[in-house]
């Protein structure tokens, strides 16, 4: 398979404005996780405008489109998540928020429409490809894991789709640029809620109750020595505490105080390992003030590894369509966590970085910011590089690798 970047990057010029256009939609009407009801029906919309058909309410409002080759039984897939965050926009720009509180402060309408038009370029090459492009549309990112529930829904099977690629915005990069990570890319992690008791009394008698809040902040405080004591020093893992309540008013001493935090380690065998160590300190700090504490933990995604071979493959597709200097290459892992993980183990996966930062600029507001502004140019770079990548990895498919 000999595939033309020049036609590649003519019909991607031919599309920009309409795929900018869309984002700008998707942005002013932002959805929560589960509640992508809007969204799911644009994106239904744009699909069947390009005669691409689709399933749609997987796993919610997950829909999968696929793009038949010359093989209708095999596939390459590329995913993008489709969900907001309760966030209120403060961004200066016409198309903000319209849904109060809601915002697309991670990017997410920017991978919606970037696997959009990915879809209306390879769509147009769809005679030529050897192979079926899968395309996933998926819910609830920021919560639930749309991306194992798509999976167990069966959205991986009829086209078979051993490959998924992925990539995420990223603030920290330049638009027009991309990086890759080889191996480990993103954290497993796992939350965790500590309730402790004790018994409740005036504030000024303490010694007819017992205060539940003084273990709670040591606590707090000691499950930082896992971290630096019971793991080795090389490892990267963190125990995170995002929230503490106690108590009603201020001369009562509470029944009971509440805190809650999440683990993140690079190796997925950690996790239960720390779960056991954060057990161990706060059981043992209750009962040394004679306190009780009760405590749950819920897993959320694996850590995310990127697949070898398709690292190899995606960052010469990249370098082939936008040039070697706009390739950068990582060596520093994230603790942050994506559900894109998922695929890495149901598949094989390959995640990457979208740079969205202004040409020069060095105070582009991050992730999960109410000022988050992407550069609109990074679709452009976005859609180059999935198509490229899709065309590249089908192209060693033929030859047997």
């Amino acid at each position: 398979m000999n595939y033309d970047l020049n036609r590649v990057k003519a019909l991607v010029d031919e599309i920009f404005a309409q795929i900018v256009a869309l984002r700008r939609q998707l942005h002013r009407y932002p959805e929560l996780s589960e509640h992508e009801e809007n969204t799911s029906r644009l994106v239904c919309d744009q699909l069947s405008a390009l005669g691409i058909p689709y399933r749609d309410h997987i796993a919610g409002y997950g829909v999968t489109g696929t793009i038949y080759g010359r093989d209708r039984g095999k596939a390459v897939g590329i995913r993008a998540d489709m969900d907001a965050l309760p966030i209120s926009e403060k961004a200066d720009v016409p198309f903000r928020s319209q849904n109060p509180g809601v915002m697309h402060a991670c990017g997410h309408d920017m991978h919606t429409a970037i696997l959009l038009g990915t879809a209306a370029v390879l769509s147009k090459l769809q005679n030529e490809l050897p192979y079926s492009v899968r395309l996933f549309f998926q819910p609830s990112e920021e919560t639930i894991g749309g991306a194992r529930q798509m999976i167990e829904a069966g959205c991986l099977e009829e086209p078979a789709t051993g490959i998924v690629i992925g990539l995420h915005v990223d603030p920290s990069l330049e638009a027009g640029c991309v990086q890759f990570k080889a191996g480990a890319m993103n954290a497993a992690s796992c939350e965790f809620y500590v309730t402790v008791k004790g018994i409740s009394c005036h504030g000024a008698h303490p010694a007819a109750g017992l205060d539940p809040l003084l273990p709670a902040c040591e606590m707090v405080m000691s499950m930082q020595s896992i971290i630096t004591r019971r793991l080795p020093a090389t490892d990267s893992a963190l125990i995170t505490v995002g929230q503490l309540h106690s108590g009603t008013k201020n001369n009562i001493i509470p029944a009971e105080s509440s805190f809650s935090g999440i683990i993140r380690t690079m190796k997925n065998e950690q996790r239960q390992y720390l779960k056991e160590q954060v057990t161990e300190v706060c059981q043992n700090i209750a009962r040394s003030a004679g306190t009780t504490c009760e405590i749950k933990f819920r897993d959320s995604y694996p850590a995310l590894v990127n697949d070898e071979a398709l690292y190899e493959l995606m960052t010469v597709a990249a370098a082939d369509v936008l040039g070697k200097d706009k390739v950068k290459i990582s060596n520093t892992a994230s603790l942050g966590c994506d559900d894109f993980a998922y695929f890495c183990y149901s598949s094989r996966g390959l995640y990457y970085d979208l740079g969205t930062a202004k040409p020069g600029q060095t105070d582009a507001a991050p992730l999960h910011s109410d000022m988050f502004c992407p550069d609109e140019e990074a679709i452009r770079t976005g859609i180059l590089t999935e198509a490229a990548g899709v065309l590249k990895i089908m192209e060693e498919m033929q030859n047997g690798k």
